[in-house]
This record gives C-alpha cells, structure tokens and sequence, in this order.
C-alpha cells in the first residue's frame, strides 16, 4: 500500500481508519529497503487530516530504519489539529500536544508518545 493508498482507505475507513495505519506501519517494518523506497515513493499531494497522517507516519519511520524521508513529505499536513484519538477534552488535548513526537506535531497532528509502537 502506498501513502496516496492509505490515505484513501482511512477516508473510507472512518473510525476505523487505525487498523490500516497499523497494517502500514508492519508492512513497511518487514519490507526491504528497495521495497520500502518504493512503497512510500509517491504521497498526498494537497494537505488534509489524513494526509498530514500519513506524511507524519512515513516521516517518523524513515527516521527510524535511518532511510531519506521523500520529498513529498516537507509540503503535507493537517491545516488544523488532528487529534488522532480523538481527544475531546482540554487534558487530553494538551498532553497530546505535549508528547506527540516532531514529526507528528510539525504537521498539525497529535499522538501519543508510543504512537508507532507495535507489540
């Protein structure tokens, strides 16, 4: 799945949308490092919620495996905040904003600290 892939399918996907985050996250995990640049070759185009989602989960796993993050990624965000769990109240809101690794916050999207951690 690509970024262009999985921001659709979160459209479509709703309140469920974490279950193909998560499924992005393990594919990009166990593929190669070829498989990877191709898998996150092509991304959003415009900003969007999902979008700057995506540009932040992508960011931060390039990051990780110590790979370039694509170009596409400095352009993407979330023109207002995204609270990815759906955070209603001030408490919540504003410990989010406070742990949210860079490149969740940069984009206007906010997640807990472990957001990328899978058991």
């Amino acid at each position: 799945m690509t970024p262009r892939d999985l921001v659709r399918t979160c459209q479509e996907a709703g309140s469920g949308f974490q279950l193909y985050v998560n499924a992005f996250i393990d594919d990009f995990r166990r593929a190669s490092t070829e498989e990877r640049t191709a898998m996150i070759a092509e991304g959003p185009e415009e900003p969007g919620r999902f979008e700057g989602l995506v540009a932040a989960v992508v960011s931060a796993l390039c990051r990780e495996v110590g790979m370039p993050a694509p170009e596409w990624v400095k352009t993407i965000y979330s023109p207002e905040p995204f609270f990815v769990l759906g955070a209603r109240g001030f408490a919540l809101r504003l410990r989010l904003m406070l742990e949210s690794p860079p490149a969740f916050r940069v984009r206007n999207v906010f997640v807990p600290e472990s957001y990328l951690n899978r058991a």
